[in-house]
C-alpha cells in the first residue's frame, strides 16, 4: 500500500525519546524548550514560540490571549478542517465564514473585503488557513484587517517551512499556530506550536498552557484561569531530528509534487493545484471533474494500493454548524465544490519516483473506466 502520508521518524528520533523516558523527566522541560528555540531558528528568528498539546490548542491559546469572547465574530474560510472554527466556538464567539479561491484553496484579498463589507464592521479577528501548505497573500490580508483593527491569526497547522510574501508565516499577523499532528510533515504524536513577534503575547500563551501558572519570588500562584496544554518532554524529543531534516523534506516534496505535475497534465478529468514559490507542500490535492465520483474513485485507488481521501471540510456543511448557522451551498459555492471534488494523494519525502507514477497511472486508469 501506498500510504497518504508517513512522518519521517527514525531510529535516533525514536532513541532520543526513549532517553527521556529512562530519565523520568516526562512533562515540559529542556526538551519542550530546545523544540521551542529550534522552531525560532528554523523561521528565521521571527518572534518566539510556544508549543503546547496540540494544533488545537495552539488556535484556542491564540483566540483565547487576545481577548476573542462571548459575543465576538471571527471570520474564518469556510474550506478548512472544523479545528478552525470549533475554537471560536468554544469561545462562546460566533464563526462567520468565508468562501476561498477555486485554485489556491485560501482566502485572497478580494475575499477578506467583500466578506468584511458584508458583515459592516461586526468581525474582531480573522483567521487565515494556509491550506495544505499553499502561502496565502498574508500581506495584503493584514493590510486590509489593521485598517479595520481586526486581529490575525495564521491557521498554519499545514504551513511550517511556508514562505508567505517573502517571509516564514507568522511574520505578517499577530501569530501563527502549527501542528505536529501524524499527517504533518514534523509529527510529536499530537502537538502543536503558537509563534509570535510579539514576545510579551508568547509569555502570555506560555502562561496559559501552564495553568495560569506565574513564579513571583520563588512561589507559585495562579494570574490566570489557564488550562493545561503542555508539550511533554518525549515528543518534543521526538521532533528534533524531525526538525533539522526538514529542509531536505520539503525539498523532495516540491520535487515529487512537480512529478505528479507533468504525468498528470494531460488527464481532462482533473484539475491540478497551483503551486506558488514558498509551498511547503504538506499535502498535493487535485480536484476532480463533478461527474466522477470522488468516494468510488478512492476505493478504487484502494483496491489498487493507493491510498488516497478528500481534502478539507465545507464547514458549513457540516452538522454543527449547517444547524447553528444555516448557510447553503450557494453562499460558498468554491468551498461546497472543492469539499465534493477534491482529493489529496500521497506526498512525503520517503516516496519514490516510481511511487508517483503507480499512483498517477492507476488515477488515471480509474477516471477513464480501464
Amino acid at each position: 500500500m501506498i500510504r497518504l502520508a508517513s512522518p519521517d521518524i527514525q531510529k535516533d528520533d525514536i532513541k532520543r525519546c526513549v532517553e527521556v523516558l529512562q530519565s523520568g523527566n516526562l512533562v515540559q522541560g529542556t526538551q519542550v524548550k530546545r523544540f521551542e528555540d529550534s522552531l525560532t531558528d528554523f523561521s528565521n528568528d521571527i518572534g518566539g514560540f510556544c508549543a503546547v498539546s496540540s494544533g488545537t490548542a495552539a488556535l484556542h491559546l491564540a483566540l483565547k490571549a487576545l481577548g476573542i469572547s462571548k459575543g465576538d465574530r471571527v471570520l474564518v474560510p469556510d474550506f478548512t478542517f472544523p479545528a478552525t472554527a470549533n475554537v471560536v466556538e468554544n469561545l462562546d464567539a460566533e464563526v462567520q465564514f468565508c468562501d476561498v479561491d477555486p485554485s489556491t484553496y485560501c482566502l485572497t484579498p478580494e475575499l477578506v473585503e467583500n466578506a468584511l463589507a458584508s458583515y459592516n464592521g461586526q468581525i474582531k479577528a480573522l483567521i487565515v488557513v494556509h491550506e495544505f501548505g499553499f502561502p496565502a497573500p498574508i500581506q495584503s490580508i493584514c493590510d486590509i484587517a489593521r485598517k479595520k483593527n481586526i486581529y490575525v491569526i495564521e491557521d498554519a497547522a499545514c504551513a511550517l517551512g511556508t514562505v508567505a510574501d517573502g517571509h516564514h508565516v507568522g511574520y505578517y499577523s499577530d501569530c501563527a499556530c502549527f501542528s505536529f499532528h501524524p499527517r504533518k510533515a514534523i509529527t510529536t504524536g499530537e502537538g502543536g506550536a503558537v509563534l509570535s513577534k510579539n514576545i510579551s503575547f508568547i509569555e502570555k500563551i506560555r502562561q496559559f498552557r501552564n495553568h495560569g501558572i506565574q513564579i513571583i519570588d520563588n512561589r507559585i500562584d495562579f494570574f490566570e484561569a489557564g488550562l493545561n496544554y503542555r508539550m511533554t518532554d518525549f515528543q518534543a524529543a521526538l521532533a528534533l531530528g524531525q526538525l533539522k531534516r526538514y529542509p531536505a523534506e520539503i525539498e523532495k516534496r516540491k520535487q515529487l509534487a512537480d512529478r505528479y505535475l507533468s504525468l498528470l497534465d494531460d488527464e481532462t478529468g482533473l484539475e491540478l493545484p497551483i503551486l506558488k514559490e514558498g509551498h511547503s507542500l504538506q499535502s498535493f490535492m487535485i480536484k476532480l471533474n463533478s461527474h466522477i465520483h470522488r468516494q468510488k474513485t478512492i476505493d478504487a485507488l484502494a483496491a489498487r494500493g493507493v491510498q488516497a481521501n478528500l481534502g478539507a471540510q465545507a464547514l458549513h456543511r457540516l452538522r454543527y454548524y449547517h444547524t447553528r448557522y444555516k448557510r447553503t451551498d450557494a453562499d460558498y459555492p468554491i468551498s461546497s465544490q472543492l469539499y465534493d471534488c477534491g482529493l489529496v494523494l500521497p506526498l512525503y519525502g520517503k516516496l519514490e519516483e516510481k511511487d508517483i507514477k503507480t499512483v498517477s497511472k492507476e488515477l488515471k486508469k480509474i477516471i477513464n473506466n480501464d
